[in-house]
């Protein structure tokens, strides 16, 4: 449910500055290295994030997003010599997926290109503003697991390495949910060893949110309005895992979900018309801002946030706009890391 906006708002209205120092631009030596912003009695704390279950009661009930990254990036040749790059950004079947393209002759409909590994024909099939279909001469899981490099972040300004293979994805991560192009960075902080002993002792689901592109696609300058909508990203809710989140939501106990792309997820899932979460497959194009009243989610963990993103303003809807401001303030003041390898925070409504 959508609630009256106050008035039409803008990305400008979500702008703020972080030191260039502080976008971490490679993870911590160790994932439960990093730190997690907290409020508490008008007070905010800074913990090591290994100390998460502090935070946690016996009854909680905490949600994670299994899905798994593919290595969405294909770095390429044309013939000329000169470079081209197809991401991925949502597989239509073995062939052909929906992509965004650099260097690439739009204008010419089958090419042959080079990569590091063999020649590689695709044929344009169509093209809009978002997203250009591409059919490829071999099968597209193929392609991204021999020449794929790992999608992230544009605005980390480097290539891929080693340790990206590894640290950009969840160590939960499910071989049959791969079909994400960006990590839930949320969940990146949680190793092995924190996950085990989080699952051991606390009531713990999983469902999976496939995250696209559109999650860091720059806003436009138009005013956002109570019918603006967001990319669509598809999502799974096990029969298994719905049973125990409106077990929670029936009892009134407290749902503590692990990512902007987990709250996303569930609070999509609502129906209204039976007051619980539906289970299976789905989709949506939910946005999440000024207004929104939650059903689901009464918990959020989640990192840092982009300036003028719609993840800068589900936050602000979670809580406040003022007080995500003055926690942001308080994080740079005091040297926490920002985005997705940054630092984390948990905010309660």
């Amino acid at each position: 449910m959508i609630h009256a906006m106050p008035k039409d708002i803008y990305k400008s209205d979500f702008n703020y500055q972080v030191p260039e120092e502080l976008i971490a631009k490679y993870p911590t030596a160790n994932r439960s290295d990093s730190k997690i912003l907290s409020f508490a009695n008008g007070v905010f704390g800074i913990n090591p994030f290994s100390k998460v279950k502090k935070f946690f009661q016996q009854d909680d009930l905490i949600v994670f997003n299994e899905t798994k990254v593919f290595k969405a990036r294909l770095l390429l040749r044309k013939d000329s010599g000169g470079k081209a790059e197809i991401f991925i950004s949502k597989i239509k079947n073995k062939y052909t997926a929906e992509c965004l393209t650099k260097g690439l002759n739009l204008q010419k409909k089958i090419q042959q290109l080079k990569s590091e590994k063999f020649p590689l024909k695709i044929e344009i099939l169509e093209k809009d503003s978002n997203f250009v279909l591409i059919k490829f001469n071999q099968q597209i899981e193929h392609l991204c697991g021999i020449i794929g490099h790992v999608p992230i972040p544009p605005y980390l300004n480097r290539q891929d390495d080693e340790t990206d293979k590894e640290r950009y994805q969840t160590v939960f991560a499910n071989k049959a949910f791969t079909d994400s192009v960006a990590a839930p960075t949320a969940s990146l902080h949680f190793d092995e060893q924190l996950f085990k002993s989080i699952t051991d002792e606390h009531k713990t689901t999983k469902v999976s949110l496939a995250v696209g592109l559109g999650t860091f696609k720059p806003l436009s300058d138009e005013p956002i309005t109570e019918s603006s909508s967001l990319h669509e990203e598809e999502f799974y809710i096990s029969d298994e895992a719905a049973e125990s989140i409106n077990q929670q939501l029936a009892k009134g106990k407290k749902i503590i979900a692990i990512g902007t792309t987990t709250l996303r997820a569930l609070e999509a899932a609502w129906c209204c018309e039976s007051k619980q979460i539906k289970s299976g497959k789905s989709s949506t194009n939910i946005f999440i801002k000024e207004g929104y009243e939650f059903k689901v989610v009464d918990t959020l963990i989640t990192n840092f946030h982009l300036p003028q993103s719609s993840l800068l303003m589900l936050v602000s809807a979670f809580s406040s706009k003022d007080f995500i401001f003055e926690a942001y303030k308080h994080a740079i003041e005091n040297n926490l890391r920002f985005f997705s390898y940054g630092d984390a925070m948990i905010i309660e409504r």
